[in-house]
């Protein structure tokens, strides 16, 4: 092996590195998101107070 070759191999395990890095990182921000609560998405529901009852007419 020549010492150009040695080079390239260093610099492919220095990426493969650094995108390793990059993946744990995104991971984990998506295992912290996916352990949040579900979001409210109705705007203006007041958590504390029970719907109305409907009526049937």
């Amino acid at each position: 092996m020549s010492h150009i070759e040695i080079h390239r191999v260093h610099e492919v395990a220095r990426a493969v590195t650094e995108v390793s890095a990059r993946i744990r990182d995104t991971l984990a921000l998506c295992r912290e998101v996916l352990s949040l609560p579900l979001p409210d998405t109705f705007l203006g529901r007041k958590t504390r107070e029970p719907f109305p009852e409907e009526r049937n007419e």
